[in-house]
C-alpha cells in the first residue's frame, strides 16, 4: 500500500529537520526539539517528535497540534485566519472557534493533495517563519501536494 500524502509529508520534514538545526537561531530556539502534526484528508493523525528533551517535545507537540487543528477547522493558515477575523472579513463562529482559542502565530499550513482533498499541518519549535518554511519545503518535494493559498 502506498504512503498517503500526509505520511510522505512527515517523512520529508524528518529528512529536512537536521539541516534546519544548522541555523543557530533555529537550534537555540528549539533546543534541538520540535514537533510536527499532520491531519490527513481522511482525518487520520500523523506526526513526529524531534529531539530528546521530553518537556520541550511535549510543549511543541501541544502547539503543533493546535496549529494543525485550527487549519483543519478553518482551511486557513494560522496567523492569516486571525488577520481575516480581526479585519472583519471572516466570522470565527462559522468555524466553531472563539477568539481565546486562536493560535495567533505562524506554523499552521493548509495543503491540498492531487485529488483536491485537504490536509492540515502544524509545526512548532523554530521561529514561526521557519515553522512554515519547513512544511512548505517538504510539501514541494512531494508530487501532487501543494500549499493552499487564500
Amino acid at each position: 500500500m502506498a504512503a498517503s500524502p500526509a505520511e510522505l509529508l512527515v517523512a520529508e520534514v524528518a529528512r529536512l529537520f537536521p539541516s534546519y538545526l544548522e541555523d543557530p537561531v533555529n537550534r537555540t530556539n528549539s533546543g534541538g526539539c520540535a514537533a510536527l502534526v499532520v491531519i490527513g484528508a481522511d482525518g487520520a493523525l500523523h506526526g513526529r517528535l524531534f529531539g530528546e528533551d521530553k518537556v520541550r517535545m511535549r510543549r511543541y507537540h501541544g502547539i503543533a497540534s493546535r496549529k494543525a487543528a485550527q487549519v483543519w477547522a478553518t482551511g486557513y493558515a494560522t496567523e492569516r485566519f486571525e488577520q481575516l477575523v480581526f479585519s472583519g472579513a471572516l466570522d470565527e463562529k462559522q468555524f466553531g472557534l472563539e477568539r481565546p482559542d486562536f493560535v495567533g502565530w505562524k506554523g499552521g499550513v493548509p495543503l491540498q493533495a492531487a485529488d483536491g482533498r485537504r490536509i492540515a499541518a502544524g509545526f512548532s519549535g523554530f521561529p514561526g517563519v521557519k515553522d512554515v518554511e519547513i512544511i512548505e519545503r517538504a510539501a514541494a518535494g512531494i508530487p501532487g501536494l501543494a500549499v493552499r493559498r487564500d
